[in-house]
């Protein structure tokens, strides 16, 4: 227990500020605004490419510009983005590619307004959002209903209830804006196997009354350190259940801390390193069991 206390402590600092540092530059976990990602992974310090109307509208009114146009190498279009997932030898079928392109035309018209995410542009977006998330399924059998905890805008529950239709999905967000999105798409969608828990997870929940059944697998990408969601999630998790983090590579401190923190709670059974298909960029999946 003292070894619990101490995790949660350290991570503190950790669940206020969002977790994994995969999705935001060295300044931003020091605290200053991140810079938009620019298509190839590359922070972009100016435009790549002199286009007038982004530069006055974005860089030079310290705003991102939400021109996805700006960050594609060709304009975005369902063929190219059939292509893309070709490059990176992710097989989608034709409903599947239909559903990730009405779900990138969303993001695309409702980013500005939302603030949904950093990661604009269609190359950018079928790599590190797309295949980012549902890549895991490569390696997890997941057992639903499977929970997503602080979705934000879709990920990784969405892309994976795209990929798997079979599996129910539970998609937890707490900030309107977002569930009203998160609504849209499903509806846009057509995604019957996808509902919306609009509140914050908290050890308090009570998500068997809520959805008439307890949660299988719970899964997270981006949300908190691994100790604190593992904490938050203990009360309402069946014995059996894996919380599955979609971690980068610099995460062993926080793997090691959980395995101290919650031996005879919780057993690390699956730890998967590998890279994103095409880019060679690291990426680590760790696999709490309740025991």
């Amino acid at each position: 227990m003292n070894n619990r206390k101490t995790a949660m402590a350290k991570n503190r600092h950790a669940r206020r500020s969002g977790g994994d540092s995969r999705f935001t530059s060295g300044g931003a976990a020091r605290g200053r605004k991140a810079r938009p990602e620019a298509e190839g992974g590359r922070l972009s310090r100016r435009p790549a490419k002199p286009v007038g109307a982004n530069r006055r509208n974005g860089f030079a009114g310290g705003k991102r510009p939400y021109d996805y146009s700006f960050y594609e190498a060709e304009p975005a279009t369902p063929e190219y983005m059939a292509r893309l997932f070709a490059r990176h030898a992710f097989p989608v079928d034709p409903a599947q590619l239909r559903c990730f392109w009405l779900f990138y035309d969303l993001l695309r018209r409702h980013n500005a307004s939302l603030d949904l995410t950093r990661i604009m542009g269609i190359e950018a977006t079928v790599l590190k959002h797309f295949i980012d998330s549902a890549i895991i399924l490569r390696w997890i059998g997941l057992t639903g209903p499977v929970l997503d905890i602080g979705t934000g805008p879709g990920f990784p529950g969405l892309p994976l209830a795209i990929m798997r239709r079979d599996i129910r999905f539970i998609l937890a967000e707490s900030r309107g804006k977002r569930v009203t999105f998160l609504d849209e798409a499903v509806r846009v969608l057509g995604l019957g196997n996808v509902e919306i828990f609009p509140r914050s997870v908290r050890e308090d929940s009570q998500l068997g009354d809520e959805f008439g059944h307890p949660v299988g697998d719970v899964v997270t990408r981006a949300l908190e350190a691994i100790p604190a969601t593992l904490e938050r999630v203990l009360p309402f998790i069946r014995s059996g259940a894996r919380v599955v983090f979609m971690k980068g590579p610099q995460s062993g401190r926080e793997v090691a801390d959980a395995q101290s923190a919650y031996a005879g709670v919780y057993e690390l059974r699956e730890d998967i390193q590998y890279d994103l298909p095409g880019v060679g960029q690291r990426r680590r999946l760790a696999a709490f069991h309740k025991l």
